[in-house]
């Protein structure tokens, strides 16, 4: 019930959209083929290597590895959860099971804070230093929801990766949210006689 309060008004496609949009505004060809590779590397390599990046495949960077990873569990994380939450996967104690071990596994594999920061570092790959010490300094003005909520559109500078801050807020928001939730669940199951 708490997750789904925290992330009731984010949206599955908005936040996969999010993570695609990223990856084209990073133009790298490598972390492309890395992320459509990627369900058969989490199967040949555990998820820790591949997070670190610590793994040669195919003249990678450690970088691109490390990020395709990051990406991939983001996207599972959302998968597993909207699925599981809008009831679109079986409901079998199995499946449930599944579906947990699944999430235990990867927020076991980076904390909340590795993976919020490796976000943001890309985020501001993309949007640039300045941008950001821009938008930093104008969500400071108390009117600013209100200036949101009119749009950018007569503020070209702050217009051009509005949408790209929205959606790193709105994916930090789903990210703390499952990792409180779940590492929360879990412990609760590991203390039950």
């Amino acid at each position: 019930m708490a997750l789904h309060i925290l992330v009731q008004n984010s949206q599955k496609e908005d936040l996969e959209l999010g993570i695609f949009r990223l990856r084209d505004q990073l133009n790298n060809p490598q972390l492309t083929e890395l992320l459509e590779s990627y369900p058969d590397l989490i199967q040949e390599y555990p998820l820790e290597k591949l997070l670190s990046g610590k793994i040669a495949i195919n003249n990678a960077s450690e970088q691109d590895v490390k990020t395709a990873g990051l990406l991939s569990c983001l996207l599972l994380l959302i998968h597993f959860y909207f699925d599981f939450d809008n009831g679109n996967l079986p409901q079998s104690k199995a499946d449930d099971l599944n579906q947990f071990d699944s999430i235990k596994y990867i927020v076991n594999a980076i904390t909340s804070e590795e993976c919020i920061h490796e976000l943001f570092l890309l985020v501001l790959s993309v949007i640039g230093i300045d941008y950001f010490e821009k938008y930093q300094e104008k969500i400071k003005d108390p009117d600013f929801v209100l200036k949101q909520t009119i749009g950018f559109d007569n503020d070209p500078e702050m217009d051009e990766h509005i949408d790209m801050m929205v959606w790193f807020a709105l994916a930090r928001l789903f990210i703390e949210s499952i990792f409180i939730y779940y590492h929360r669940s879990y412990e609760s199951k590991n203390n039950q006689p």
